[in-house]
C-alpha cells in the first residue's frame, strides 16, 4: 500500500437518488409555501386599506372635508369621484378594472391629497391641512391600485334606503378585478376583494 487514502465518489445511481428525494420533497412543499405567500399578501393587503382608511380619518379631522377635491378653494369646490393609490405615473383604474357597479368616476391619486398639499387646501387657519398623513401610498401586494369610491361619502341615501353607500378602501385581490357593487350596499366586500370600510 502506498500510503494514500483510496477517495470514492459519488456513484451515478446515487447521484440520481438524491436528486429524486429532492424533487419529491419539493414537490410536496411547494403548495404550502404558496399556499404562505399567498395569504400574507392578503394579511398585508388587510392591513394596507386601515392605513389608509385612518390616513384618511385624520386628513377629516384637520380639513373638515374628506379627501377628494380637485379645487378646495372653489366656491363650491369641485370633486373627484374616487381616489386611487400608487406612485406618480400609476395609470387610474379603468372600467375593465371593475365588474361591481358604482364605481366608475373621475379618478385622481391619493398622494396629492394626503403625502402632499394638492388642490388648494388651506395652509392656515382651524381647517387646515397638517400633514403628511401617510407615507406616499402604495399599490396593493399584487400590483394594483387600492380604490375610494370618495364621492359616496356625501351622496345621500338611495331612495327607499335607511343608509348611505358604504365608503370603501378596496384591492381588487389576486384576479384583478372589483368585483364589490357598491351602489347595491354591500356590506361585506364580494369574492376575493379585500376592503376596509370607512363609513
Amino acid at each position: 500500500m502506498n500510503g494514500r487514502s483510496k477517495q470514492r465518489g459519488f456513484t451515478l445511481v446515487e447521484v440520481i437518488v438524491v436528486v429524486a428525494v429532492i424533487a419529491i420533497l419539493a414537490a410536496i412543499l411547494t403548495p404550502y409555501i404558496t399556499k404562505y405567500i399567498d395569504d400574507s399578501r392578503v394579511a398585508k393587503a388587510k392591513n394596507e386599506t386601515q392605513v389608509i382608511g385612518a390616513a384618511m380619518a385624520s386628513f377629516y379631522k384637520d380639513v373638515g372635508r374628506w379627501p377628494y377635491a380637485n379645487n378646495a378653494a372653489a366656491s363650491p369646490p369641485t370633486n373627484f369621484t374616487g381616489v386611487y393609490t400608487g406612485p406618480a405615473g400609476t395609470p387610474a383604474p379603468t372600467a375593465a378594472f371593475f365588474v361591481g357597479t358604482g364605481w366608475l368616476a373621475s379618478w385622481n391619486n391619493l398622494d396629492t391629497h394626503l403625502t402632499a398639499r394638492g388642490h388648494n387646501y388651506p395652509a392656515n387657519g382651524e381647517v387646515k391641512w397638517n400633514g403628511p398623513y401617510s407615507a406616499p401610498l402604495p399599490v396593493d401586494p399584487w400590483g394594483h391600485p387600492y380604490v375610494v369610491n370618495a364621492d359616496k361619502f356625501i351622496q345621500p341615501p338611495p331612495v327607499g334606503a335607511g343608509q348611505k353607500i358604504p365608503v370603501w378602501v378596496m384591492s381588487a385581490g389576486p384576479n384583478g378585478v372589483i368585483d364589490t357593487n357598491i351602489v347595491a350596499g354591500a356590506n361585506i366586500p364580494a369574492l376575493d376583494d379585500i376592503g376596509f370600510r370607512i363609513y
